[in-house]
């Protein structure tokens, strides 16, 4: 059962008014008047079903998650942290970015920890290389803010420079949250 906004109690629809002054619209959509708001001045006299009232339930707030940090394992027990920085953890996945331009690495790195994310993955190699005369590789170098960005970072739980045998500087070990 829903409630129409002609429902709202004064109290209600104060609060709305102050909520809505602080958002934009979307586009098509407009704020309400005050020819709108003068219908509802006065509550409705109705008859209130007997039926129960269902609220759905309210989720908790989502705090952003701080960025992640090379080798940073806060948010994680300490029996995790040290299998995850000594390497120690089964690696579930693996891309190689060596040979693509920015754009396309952008993607196929988007799309690889999505994939493996859904697939139940947990603990993903990402070889970006090392770069060329000394000089960090752009793909490298860019790697760790695209982790950093909205449709990853959620579902990453830390980053660390993969071991020798996975690729050493030229790799890092991305541990991905559980589903839930």
């Amino acid at each position: 059962m829903t409630r129409s906004r002609r429902d709202l109690s004064l109290d209600d629809l104060k609060i709305w008014r102050h909520v809505a002054r602080s958002v934009n619209p979307l586009p098509g959509f407009r704020h309400p008047t005050p020819e709108d708001e003068d219908m509802a001045e006065e509550p409705r006299r109705e008859k209130v079903s007997e039926a129960p009232f269902l609220e759905t339930p309210q989720r908790a707030p989502v705090r952003p998650a701080p960025p992640l940090a090379l080798g940073a394992t806060a948010d994680m027990d300490r029996r995790t942290a040290r299998r995850f920085q000594r390497g120690d953890m089964a690696v579930n996945g693996r891309i190689d970015l060596h040979g693509l331009t920015l754009d396309q690495a952008h993607g196929a790195l988007t799309a690889f920890i999505r994939g493996a994310h859904a697939r139940g993955a947990r603990c993903v190699v990402v070889v970006t290389g090392k770069g060329k005369g000394g000089s960090i590789g752009k793909i490298r170098n860019e790697t760790p803010y695209w982790l950093n960005q909205a449709p990853l970072r959620p579902l990453i739980l830390a980053v660390s420079e993969a071991r020798h045998r996975d690729g050493g500087a030229g790799a890092l070990y991305v541990l991905l949250k559980r589903k839930r």
